[in-house]
């Protein structure tokens, strides 16, 4: 009568004592060194059928798949994707993104980056896929309707960043702790914790961000694909570096004419002082087919306002004169 219970009590030793040794054993257990790759996408203005991801490992492919974009439309162009990546400390992880056309058509976008595993650390490998990087082909007939903006083609191992060509490698200091919510966790950069309430400066600049003074005049220019437009930048803080809507307004103050808004999701880079900027916004005069000669040589109002993925929105407005004259008629 007393066999039965001692052989359970047995048996339950046992038990513990074999799953002691599993989570003991090495390759049993997580290993704390890992980096997560975290691909986030803008809207890309609806385009792009799939995604191609290939994540290797010291030079050997760990993942390669094809992710096809979910029906449904509105946000970003494709929802947020992680795939962890485990290996040895100081180990190498290289991922290429490729945003594919619609029916076999070749990417329209490459996203490449670079990192090392570091130790007793799961890292977040962010990768942005940007609009301002997408690649179009020159149009077949000219045409007087303005085309979409193109992005460079980067040479590997460059990549395009902010719209430019640049390195894809992410040192150390460029790697987050993961965090599970990590498409909208805060702080980051651009809005740290307790950084006050958040503002916006209207600027210019086609490379970098410059300050305006009120009055000052804006050479416009014409297009490549055939639009009028002045260059705008922006510097801003206390709003989310990446998904930040900044929407640009032109008001005629003398007529009330306004010119239709043109809005851009780009991400944000850290500029002086903790602030961050973005430039290189192209503000189209012609915007919506109107004429934009009935801007030049007077004052126009120029609006800001930037509204990040927490409802976070901040208005800033600038009064500039337009030249006379177009820079390259």
């Amino acid at each position: 009568m007393h066999g039965a219970p001692l052989a359970s009590q047995r048996s339950l030793l046992l038990f513990y004592f074999l799953f002691a040794y599993a989570m003991a054993s090495p390759g049993r257990h997580a290993n704390p060194a890992q980096v997560v790759v975290g691909i986030q996408s803008e809207t890309m203005g609806g385009m792009g059928s799939a995604l191609h991801v290939n994540i290797q490992l010291d030079g050997t492919v760990v993942h390669d798949e094809t992710i096809p974009r979910p029906k449904g439309g509105g946000g970003a162009a494709f929802p947020p994707w992680e795939w962890p990546v485990t290996g040895p400390s100081s180990a190498r992880v290289d991922v290429v993104v490729d945003v594919l056309g619609a029916q076999g058509a070749p990417a329209f976008l490459t996203r490449r980056a670079s990192t090392r595993i570091l130790p007793d650390r799961v890292s977040l490998l962010r990768v942005p896929l940007e609009s301002r990087c997408m690649v179009f082909p020159p149009p077949r007939t000219p045409s007087k309707v303005p085309g979409p903006l193109s992005g460079p083609t980067c040479a590997a191992p460059t990549t395009c960043i902010s719209g430019a060509c640049q390195s894809g490698l992410v040192g150390p200091e460029g790697l987050e702790p993961y965090a599970a919510n990590w498409p909208k966790n805060a702080p980051d950069r651009c809005k740290p914790r307790d950084g006050g309430p958040p503002w916006v400066e209207v600027g210019t600049g086609q490379t970098d961000y410059r300050m305006i003074t009120a009055g000052e005049t804006l050479q416009a220019e014409a297009g490549p694909q055939g639009g009028h437009h002045i260059w705008i930048a922006t510097r801003m803080r206390n709003l989310k570096q990446a998904l930040t809507t900044t929407r640009i307004e032109g008001i005629q103050p003398d007529t009330g004419t306004t010119i239709p808004h043109s809005t851009f999701v780009f991400n944000y880079v850290p500029a002086e002082g903790g602030a961050c900027k973005l430039y290189g916004l192209r503000y189209q005069l012609d915007n919506g087919g109107i004429d934009y000669k009935q801007f030049l040589g007077k004052p126009l109002d120029v609006r800001v306002t930037l509204t990040d993925p927490s409802g976070t929105t901040v208005t800033s407005t600038t009064r500039i004169q337009v030249a006379p004259t177009l820079v390259n008629p």
